[in-house]
């Protein structure tokens, strides 16, 4: 036994003894040459060969002790003694010596693709604001709009079911097939949010046409300790509000087992444009999760559950009554049905949406560093949507949607030049629907797939290929007649990805990927006949659509240095066969409920060409200023005309400033402009309701700083978006027919670590 410091008891003949067992906490085995300090006197001891340590002349009071080990995270302890106490200690040996084994050889599986990684900085600056409206801070990404509450992520001018939304490791499954279907996810979630673009996530989905969105929250705490977060913010245009907390913990007894718990709540009311309120377009959220794993030697699972419930209102003007009022509507620059007051009250009409998840993970342990996964996960997702008129209190339109999906694959242990993953998926999806209004059948839909892919390391050469095989079975109810008939239809279809990547240098790299994916038509694509009352719009499927078959290719030079230049460049060519899109119909259609634009399902071939690049330089050590373009050219190949509805080109430039002083920390001032182009390249052979916007420039304004309050440390945000107030209208928000975007507001942001 060694003793570093000798402690020496004072006048007050302090006498208390100290002592216990640092242990393995996997196996209980003694841990020899572990350190227990503590903090308030100094004193540390080195466990022996049995692990035994002691201190002996306390006095009485409060003391913090610390116990560290090699290949362990420290845990740290607070107690009050007032007699004699044996105290044990168990610290994560064995586990952290095998997870550090598999975290330094963890291989990418998405290493060949295109991808982007949003900064904590973004992150935090966009924290109270919705996935989409975060996701869109991703250079090459847009964002679809319907009205000034709902926004759905854009990759290269694709969207809803050709982006893959991965919420902690389960693929997003619910009503999301319409543009009014916002993801439901609580940002306040996620720590790190990817961005695949392309067709390269194959082992999420062969419908990835577009690409894929990880969301992914932090690792559970590995050590014992207990760490709390809260955040708040405050929007002015709309007077929200968003508080979120969070704790998470492991135990000093059971260190091998965490759990972390997280709510929040937003409520906000009426935006307002430049120049007038819009009536009913408040929302109110309420969402939470909670998670619990146990590490131990041979294995590691985790349970996680949450639940998102939002009450979303519909601009009351996008709904009118006949067709003279939807005209007048359109061509009115100011809406001409509207309450211009300010109002937190969410009326008709409205939707409701409550999303579940449920969600098991496990990985075994294999010899040689291979790994068995399984994911099991329900999601459940009840969605109402409540009309401007109001036959009864009854929804109009109540879908029920529930997808058990279940996941398995064998991970080899990676060497230095090679590494697998092998995989088979199965999903059971069910969707009925209930109320006065139809607009998609009841259907079951199966869903099989497998999937093998492979990274290859030589000399500066990275390789991976993969290959996946989806069967999927369709089966739609209808009554007709008060009989119940049935439809069946299948699909099937190889996918598959190669990409390699070369670095030239240490700090500069040269990517190429070309990828093949699939996409069987939706349930709405096909058989959609009615009302899509949160875009207020009348839609019509086609029951004769084909499976979408994409082909993209795409190459990427990225060069980035720790200290001084970022540049990224990056050129996709996607070429889609049986392209399906929904496309203005004239004229509009008239209804008991209203009149309303009518949009059908069409099938063409297509080609989406475009260039993503983006640059940063630091100037100095206050100054750093960047600039980046997305370009997007999007073609039928069949009648050589542009496509419709495709997000217009857009320049983006920023300065940042920082400084700091000894009240603030890490402070910076950010200024960003955004000039988005009118969106020219419109079809000439088909009409729309109205002509696309004019081109508008943005300024947003940013500042965040870390402020010290005692040993306390907050960091505090004041963003100011559309700084000058502009009027301007969005080619990608289907509410550019009644109303301007949402003007000038004033966004504070507090959070707090404890």
């Amino acid at each position: 036994m060694t003793c570093l410091t000798i402690f020496q008891a004072n006048a007050q003949k302090c006498n208390l003894v100290l002592s216990g067992v640092v242990m393995d906490a996997s196996n209980n085995a003694p841990l020899e040459k572990a350190v227990v300090e503590i903090k308030e006197l100094g004193i540390k001891f080195i466990t022996d060969i049995e692990g035994h340590y002691h201190f002996y002349n306390l006095c009485k009071g409060s003391y913090t002790i610390v116990v560290n080990h090699m290949s362990c995270d420290s845990i740290k302890y607070k107690f009050t003694i007032q007699q004699n106490i044996i105290q044990n200690f168990k610290l994560p040996h064995a586990i952290n010596e095998l997870e550090n084994v598999i975290v330094n050889a963890k291989r990418d599986l998405n290493v060949n693709s295109i991808k982007e990684v949003l900064s904590s900085k973004i992150v935090d600056a966009t924290r109270g604001q919705s996935l989409g409206e975060i996701l869109s801070r991703a250079n090459g990404v847009t964002v679809l709009q319907t009205g000034s509450t709902i926004f759905k992520p854009v990759i290269h001018g694709l969207h809803s079911q050709r982006v893959l939304l991965i919420n902690n490791g389960v693929r997003l499954e619910s009503q999301q097939w319409g543009s009014d279907h916002a993801p439901e996810i609580d940002p306040f979630i996620a720590e790190k949010f990817t961005i695949i673009k392309g067709a390269g996530a194959l082992k999420y989905g062969n419908d990835a046409i577009a690409g894929a969105v990880l969301i992914e929250p932090k690792a559970l705490p590995k050590q014992a300790q207990t760490n709390a977060e809260f955040n708040s913010g405050y929007f002015s245009n709309n007077r929200q509000y968003v508080v979120n907390g969070m704790i998470e913990s492991s135990p000093l007894k059971f260190p091998e087992l965490s759990y972390r718990i997280q709510a929040t709540y937003k409520k906000g009311g009426n935006a307002r444009t430049p120049n007038y309120w819009l009536h009913n377009t408040g929302l109110q959220e309420f969402n939470y999760s909670g998670a619990v794993g146990l590490r131990k030697e041979k294995y590691n699972t985790e349970l996680f559950v949450s639940s998102f419930n939002t009450d979303l209102g519909i601009f009351i003007g996008s709904h009118v009554g006949n067709l003279s009022d939807l005209q007048n509507a359109i061509t009115a620059s100011k809406p001409t049905q509207n309450i211009d007051a300010f109002s937190y009250a969410i009326g008709r009409p409205k939707q409701n949406v409550q999303h579940y998840t449920v969600k098991s993970k496990s990985q075994i342990y294999l010899p040689n560093n291979n790994k068995l996964n399984l994911l099991v996960s329900y999601q459940k997702n009840l969605r109402k949507e409540f009309d401007r008129a109001m036959l009864s209190n009854r929804p109009e339109l109540d879908l029920d949607i529930s997808t058990t999906m279940a996941d398995v694959n064998f991970e080899s242990g990676p060497t230095k030049k090679i590494s697998s993953n092998i995989g088979l998926v199965a999903m059971l999806q069910e969707n009925v629907w209930a109320g006065s209004r139809f607009f998609v059948p009841n259907f079951r839909t199966q869903n099989i797939a497998v999937y093998s892919i492979h990274n290859y390391n030589v000399n500066n050469w990275m390789f991976d290929a993969g290959a996946r095989f989806d069967y999927r079975h369709l089966r739609t109810y209808r009554n007709k007649s008060d009989s119940i008939t049935a439809a069946n239809r299948t699909w099937g279809n190889a996918s598959g990805t190669l990409g390699a990547t070369y670095k030239i240098t240490p700090n500069f790299k040269w990517l190429i990927n070309g990828a093949y994916a699939w996409r069987a038509p939706q349930v709405n694509e096909l058989y959609v006949n009615g009302l899509h009352h949160g875009t207020s719009s009348f839609e019509i499927g086609n029951q004769n659509l084909k499976s979408e078959k994409a082909f993209n290719i795409s190459t990427q030079l990225k060069y980035q240095t720790d200290s001084s230049w970022q540049f990224d460049l990056s050129v996709y060519n996607n070429i889609i066969t049986d392209f399906i899109n929904l496309i203005p119909s004239v004229p509009a259609t008239l209804t008991l409920r209203g009149a309303y634009p009518t949009f059908r399902y069409v099938q063409s071939n297509a080609v989406l060409r475009g260039i993503d690049f983006s640059v940063h330089k630091t100037l100095n050590r206050s100054f750093m200023a960047g600039a980046k373009t997305a370009l997007l050219w999007a073609k039928n190949s069949d009648t050589k005309e542009w496509i419709i509805q495709m997000p217009s080109n857009r320049i983006e430039g920023d300065i940042t400033y920082s400084f700091a002083n000894k009240v603030l920390q890490n402070a910076a001032i950010e200024l960003r402009y955004m000039h988005i182009m009118q969106q020219t390249r419109i079809p000439v052979s088909i009409a729309d309701y109205i002509p696309p916007p004019n081109a508008y420039s943005l300024l947003n304004l940013d500042f965040s700083s870390d402020v010290a309050i005692g040993k306390k440390q907050i960091s505090v945000g004041l963003t100011v978006v559309n700084l000058l107030n502009q009027t301007y209208r969005d080619y990608m928000n289907r509410f550019r027919y009644f109303n301007d975007e949402p003007g000038r507001s004033i966004n504070l942001r507090i959070k707090l670590k404890l």
